[in-house]
């Protein structure tokens, strides 16, 4: 006949290791760049100059998200930058995105690591910006960026913290927002010009974009 009781503490600390794989494997990433606001404004400070110079400001706005293992995936479009938008990825305190402009030839990649929790939520690393060219690719430039929650954005704002959301809700938002996207007046620099890239350097100020398009209303 077993001894159960030889058995009792292996069977014991397997299944508490299963458990807690489980729970693990169940756990959306706390803080997360929908949760508790879904606004950002990111802003790309150029990385080969000595100070690190500051360039552009410019409004995300992060859609809802599906949970996939450990992971939450969803996209995001910009609210300041017309045509903007595309896919992000958070994984425990690392999030990672990537998007596209100027009809698709525009392209750029963050990664972050979202360190703080709280209203003035902030991520910090890199963001290189780039332009197809039929070679290696045109690099615009290599960058540092940090990333502050700022609030709400107009399209899925109202969805709860926390909510799992449908796949038809998603592909609903994603429609609104990449309509939303298209529709956005161009950015003007400081001249008085279209912007050409959503890092560009003397670019109007987010909020004189804003009074100046009306689409400071959608934030109140």
């Amino acid at each position: 006949m077993m001894n159960i009781k030889k058995y009792r503490a292996p069977i014991a600390i397997a299944l508490a290791t299963l458990m807690g794989a489980s729970l693990a494997h169940s756990a959306v990433p706390r803080p997360n760049v929908f949760d508790g606001g879904n606004r950002w404004r990111i802003t790309y400070y150029n990385d080969p100059t000595a100070g690190h110079s500051q360039w552009a400001t410019q409004i995300l706005c992060f859609l809802p998200y599906a949970q996939i293992g450990t992971s939450i995936q969803g996209t995001w479009y910009s609210l300041t930058f017309p045509d903007w938008n595309g896919r992000y990825y958070q994984e425990g305190d690392e999030v990672k995105m990537t998007g596209d402009y100027a009809n698709d030839v525009g392209h750029d990649h963050m990664t972050l690591f979202h360190t703080t929790n709280g209203r003035r939520d902030m991520a910090f690393k890199d963001w290189t910006e780039w332009r197809e060219n039929g070679g290696y690719g045109r690099i615009i430039g290599w960058g540092n960026t940090r990333m502050v929650r700022d609030g709400r954005c107009p399209v899925a704002g109202h969805v709860e913290d926390g909510r799992k959301v449908s796949t038809a809700e998603i592909k609903r938002f994603e429609a609104e927002a990449d309509q939303l996207s298209k529709s956005l007046p161009e950015r003007l620099t400081t001249q008085g010009e279209n912007a050409q890239f959503p890092g560009q350097p003397r670019l109007e100020r987010v909020e004189t974009y804003l009074e100046r398009t009306g689409l400071g209303e959608l934030l109140k």
